[in-house]
């Protein structure tokens, strides 16, 4: 299958690295150094679940060069999903099918403003992986998952025959029956998870260590849940396991952060406005109280302010 993967960062580079390795024409839109040194030397995985090994895939800058593909693989940030969108659309074969795996609730839904709906499915990866150094992905706790859902009405042949070259290729990959479900089963958690490790400058063991602390990430989750109830979604089931993730994770991955806590120490651009804003804005939309994202929303953007001056 030629996939194009629009993205060559620690998602993108760790799932593109398994379908090249498992025989797939991939090719990764890259920059910089990073892109330098894919061509140069290959693309190199550090895993703690697969071991190390090195595949050799072009990379490229140039959008034009992807062609045209039967997988659009989306792996890029929130803040620049608008012109991936735009690469998707002209990297797609007639019958090719754009993948987003995005944090967040939002991106299926803006590709299939761009690509139609048809041609989408939404997404979502559990995935700790990041750039070590150009050419080099880092897979730094030994698991990983990925769903993917039809953006409407139930699976189809054609996500089950995806997921299971994905599977193939070693991808932890499953059928999600509704996208919606799907997004928010993950953003119920994802988003108190990235909104206090960010505020906080933090870990999972360190506020899960502190009685006070663990009663913030409490009225997240509730909140999150809250929220989701009232654009129609019940994630209580959701929740109940971010909550048991979270108490395992004080023995199991107590240095666990986020990669929007990671990107705001580093200087680099958040997704906060897609995500704990996003929960602020559908809780003034529908009505519900939601003061501890609003709380730390604010001092988020107060740091991300400070670390651009």
């Amino acid at each position: 299958m030629r996939i194009a993967v629009i993205g060559a960062g620690g998602v993108g580079g760790f799932l593109g690295a398994l379908l090249a390795r498992g025989g797939h024409e991939v090719t990764f839109l890259a920059r910089g150094e990073h892109l330098v040194a894919i061509n140069a030397r290959g693309l190199e995985l550090r895993s703690k679940q697969f071991g190390d090994f090195t595949v050799r895939a072009p990379a490229t800058d140039k959008p034009s060069e992807l062609g045209q593909n039967a997988l659009v693989l989306i792996a890029v940030k929130m803040y620049d999903f608008e012109e991936a969108a735009r690469i998707a659309g002209q990297a797609l074969a007639p019958d090719g099918l754009a993948l987003t795996i995005q944090n967040g609730l939002d991106a299926p839904f803006e590709l299939a403003n761009v690509v139609g709906e048809e041609r989408v499915l939404a997404g979502t990866a559990s995935i700790e992986a990041t750039i070590l150094d150009p050419g080099v992905i880092g897979h730094l706790v030994p698991l990983h998952s990925v769903s993917v859902a039809e953006l409407h009405g139930v699976p189809t042949a054609r996500l089950e025959r995806l997921v299971g070259e994905l599977a193939a290729a070693g991808i932890n990959a499953a059928v999600a029956q509704d996208a919606r479900q799907a997004l928010w089963d993950k953003a119920c958690g994802l988003i108190p998870f990235a909104t206090i490790t960010a505020a906080a400058n933090c870990t999972l063991g360190d506020f899960m260590g502190q009685p006070a602390a663990r009663r913030v990430i409490d009225d997240l989750l509730d909140e999150a849940q809250a929220v989701s109830a009232a654009t129609g979604v019940d994630t209580s089931r959701a929740v109940a396991g971010w909550r048991a993730f979270l108490e395992k994770g004080i023995t199991q991955a107590p240095a666990f952060t986020s990669s929007m806590n990671r990107d705001l120490q580093a200087g680099r651009r958040i997704e906060v406005e897609w995500l704990t804003g996003k929960i602020v804005r559908l809780a003034e939309e529908h009505g519900v109280a939601a003061p501890v994202h609003r709380t730390l929303y604010g001092a988020i953007k107060m740091l991300e302010a400070r670390r651009a001056a």
